[in-house]
């Protein structure tokens, strides 16, 4: 069964990162102050899709679970032609594209390495500073959600109610707490900058927008209803109290995903047309491709000088500017993406459900 708003999460969440990579192209002088925080905070649209993964993924583990033969194969099959053939065409268009040569996400290092490659065909570039976002744009997002998926199938058998979800986001929240306490204090490559950037996005810092997708999926599941023990209450109450006076276990990138699940379960209840548009849950569907393939949309539109359209002199040019630079960008990928959801993304995932329905085929059935 697809759900609607979760597909409206996803084109909110592409939305959100057109948005705020399209202001790093062409001139976006004179912007309003909350005009550019606005356009800043796009990123966010990442965590966005992390609490829609998780909640989807929860769902379906929990469809097919306890009916499947071998449903943690099945999960990883499913997964791996879900991401793997649309991120593999983006490592080879984009070494096309930029070649193998320096760039700023490879700090000192001069090149891209077959050790950087290899890293991303299996989803390793995680665990190196220089590797997660020095080869495909953006691709540092696709190594964290793969590094989620591997601990999915342990989290779906531990976590059992909104208790235990709200339980393992705290944990995960203190461990992030701890290592950013110790690790923001050694430097273990040569830039500060880059150094900065891996703290945020590897997956430890992730993991409590993770935890917040897995609490959604469990306050849907259980009606809305909150089961919290007292105990609890106490501990999430002291986490917003030390937020107040500067112990910071909530950070921007976690409060905005707390205002994400809120804006997940007010869609989920929502019937109204203009929240649920069939144009933004669209986007949604191929939100995947779109990710991956906006980033050369622009730079062909900054290579054919395509990106600024009117003198900007004043706020008012600045933002017809980049609205009509935007306009373009949304439309641009949208076609793109469709061709890739249709002929890539579908036939793969065709295939990975040929593969289970084989292995289904020739496993004898022991389930009662």
């Amino acid at each position: 069964m697809k759900l609607k708003y979760v597909d409206i999460l996803r084109g909110l969440a592409v939305l959100g990162v057109l948005i705020v990579h399209c202001g790093q192209y062409g001139n976006n002088g004179y912007f309003p102050t909350k005009i550019s925080s606005l356009i800043d905070n796009g990123a966010m649209g990442v965590q966005l899709f992390y609490i829609a993964s998780a909640f989807t993924l929860f769902l379906s583990m929990d469809r097919r679970f306890y009916s499947e033969h071998s449903p943690i194969k099945n999960f990883f099959i499913r997964r791996f032609f879900r991401i793997a053939p649309m991120y593999y065409i983006g490592i080879c268009y984009y070494l096309l594209q930029d070649g193998f040569g320096g760039r700023f996400w490879l700090g000192d290092a001069t090149n891209i390495t077959i050790g950087n490659i290899l890293s991303n065909i299996f989803f390793l570039h995680g665990f190196n500073p220089y590797w997660i976002n020095s080869l495909v744009p953006g691709g540092w997002s696709i190594a964290i959600e793969m590094l989620f998926y591997c601990l999915v199938p342990i989290l779906f058998i531990k976590i059992k109610d909104t208790q235990q979800a709200f339980k393992f986001l705290i944990m995960t929240l203190l461990t992030r707490f701890i290592l950013s306490y110790f690790l923001n204090r050694i430097h273990i490559i040569s830039s500060e900058m880059l150094w900065s950037s891996y703290l945020f996005f590897y997956l430890p810092n992730q993991l409590p927008i993770f935890a917040l997708g897995i609490l959604f999926y469990f306050i849907l599941k259980d009606n809305y209803k909150l089961s919290i023990s007292p105990n609890l209450i106490i501990i999430i109450s002291l986490v917003f109290i030390g937020q107040l006076i500067g112990i910071h276990l909530l950070s921007p990138h976690i409060l905005f995903g707390i205002a994400f699940v809120i804006l997940g379960i007010a869609l989920s209840k929502s019937e109204s047309k203009f929240l649920i548009n069939p144009i933004l849950i669209y986007i949604g569907k191929i939100s995947f491709s779109m990710y991956l393939v906006h980033f050369a949309v622009l730079h062909w539109l900054t290579k054919f000088h395509f990106v600024d359209f009117v003198v900007v002199s004043n706020s008012y040019t600045g933002i017809i500017n980049y609205v009509i630079r935007l306009l373009i960008l949304i439309v641009l990928s949208t076609i793109i993406s469709t061709l890739f959801y249709r002929l890539v993304e579908l036939p793969m995932q065709t295939i990975g459900r040929k593969i289970i329905n084989k292995n289904n085929a020739h496993t004898p059935n022991t389930r009662l």
